[in-house]
């Protein structure tokens, strides 16, 4: 099905246009993070291929996950081992992702503002819309 598709049928099924509006953006939130996951994986395919021919070693693919202010995007990568046995993510250095990193930098910047702006309950609560917000669209 393609996107006009979708749209009509969103249209038709909704009862209102603010009910409309809520829909397609949890639609576009929900296929941007998707091409941004699909953006990633073929990056990680092109680093891959370039380190195998610097002579590093494939091990396996994983899963990660990290929230950005437009939602979660998931995504494989690659673990791979360089020619001193040493274990790299490449597409995580490639984008500047240190371990365990579960937000992105600008969400923690805005973090960082919100926090010097409000009480640590309010923002955790603005963190808490956001992840449920990019939670129910996946």
């Amino acid at each position: 099905m393609d996107i006009i598709s979708i749209i009509a049928g969103l249209l038709k099924d909704t009862k209102s246009l603010i009910e409309f509006e809520e829909q397609i953006k949890i639609l576009m939130q929900k296929v941007f993070t998707q091409w941004v996951g699909d953006v990633f994986e073929e990056l990680d395919k092109t680093i891959k291929q370039k380190k195998l021919e610097e002579g590093w070693e494939y091990c396996r693919s994983d899963n990660r996950s990290v929230q950005f202010l437009f939602g979660s995007v998931t995504f494989k990568r690659s673990l791979m081992h360089d020619k001193r046995g040493n274990s790299h993510y490449p597409l995580d250095e490639w984008l500047g992702l240190v371990p365990h990193q579960r937000y992105s930098p600008l969400v923690e910047l805005k973090v960082a503002e919100l926090a010097s702006e409000n009480t640590y309950r309010e923002v955790a609560d603005i963190l808490k819309e956001w992840t449920a917000v990019s939670l129910s669209h996946t």
